[in-house]
């Protein structure tokens, strides 16, 4: 997702795909297959593959020593309803519907508007992280930032990135200690655009004094962004 352009990883994809889903058949070792279609589920999106995925996760399809749990089907979901937006709400829905632990689907329910199809409200649903009431599920706010910085969203949610570095520090002081450096990594993982390296640059830049500690947190969490932007305009 980080090195290679769109082009290359769709040329590469179904090489991938079909390794990692001949690992899942082939192996024995429950742990070991379920890290297989892990990762299958991870890099899927050839159509066969996302049918494969949608079948698995309607449960029309089953693949013998593959035990998925509640967690796992949410997750599968999450991942379907960004790779197949036209099917987005239906799968969200159908999820919810499904999820029996309480707290498992009020955090589906909070995040359900980040995997939208719809721009506008996964716009909205950025907004709403600017209020510190919204932000108290630490957790929730990682999966929702996670599903709006999708690779495959990049181009859509780079936008986001300005204004995720300028609540970093009312973040500090609002959330756990922890919650910065994760807001940064959620934020910015997937990205390896020049526009975003400026984003980044031209933040820290404009603003000598910021935070020493927070300055440190913003270049960790940047620096496979930065490398990444550099190796893929060397290739050019």
């Amino acid at each position: 997702w980080s090195l290679l352009r769109a082009a290359e990883r769709q040329a590469l994809t179904p090489i991938v795909e079909d390794a990692l889903w001949s690992a899942v058949e082939d192996t024995t070792d429950s742990s070991k297959k379920k890290l297989y279609f892990e990762s299958f589920a991870s890099v899927a999106l050839s159509p066969g593959a996302l049918d494969r995925l949608l079948a698995i996760w309607r449960g029309t399809m089953v693949v013998e020593g593959l035990n998925l749990s509640e967690n796992d089907s949410i997750d599968l979901a999450s991942s379907l309803a960004i790779k197949l937006p036209d099917q987005a709400d239906t799968i969200t829905r159908t999820q919810l519907d499904r999820i029996n632990n309480a707290d498992r689907r009020r955090r589906f329910e909070f995040v359900i508007p980040a995997l939208s199809s719809d721009q506008q409200t996964r716009d909205d649903f950025f907004a709403s992280l600017a209020d510190a009431d919204n932000r108290s599920r630490e957790p929730w706010v990682l999966h929702g930032l996670r599903a709006l910085h999708h690779p495959l969203r990049t181009n859509d949610s780079e936008k986001y990135l300005l204004p995720s570095l300028e609540l970093l520090q009312e973040i500090q002081q609002t959330g756990d200690i922890f919650f910065p450096a994760r807001w940064l990594d959620a934020s910015l993982a997937n990205y390896h655009s020049a526009i975003a390296v400026d984003t980044v640059r031209n933040f820290l830049a404009q603003r000598p004094d910021y935070n020493a500690q927070l300055r440190l947190k913003i270049l960790q969490a940047a620096d496979q962004m930065f490398r990444a932007q550099r190796i893929l305009a060397n290739d050019q």
